[in-house]
């Protein structure tokens, strides 16, 4: 993806359990730094964290549709560019 901008805005569908541990996440950025932190800076963490891994390691911790079938529920991906 070509981008000029360096933040970008994103909409995401995501568990409750993973808002809820970017939640807490954000808080120990924002004790740690003293300041103000939004989720997206406890993403990218979060992000930063779990792409340092192999894609074959990222991928080998994919679940089938069967045990995720929420994401199915979503219906067809549209990107547009």
């Amino acid at each position: 993806m070509k981008n000029t901008s360096k933040l970008v805005r994103l909409n995401l569908h995501l568990r409750p359990d993973h808002i809820n541990r970017l939640t807490y996440l954000a808080d120990r950025i924002a004790e740690r730094k003293g300041r103000e932190t939004r989720l997206a800076e406890a993403l990218e963490l979060a992000l930063d964290a779990g792409l340092t891994w192999a894609d074959s390691d990222l991928l080998d911790c994919l679940r089938s549709d069967t045990e995720q079938s929420r994401w199915l529920a979503l219906g067809p991906v549209i990107r547009t560019r």
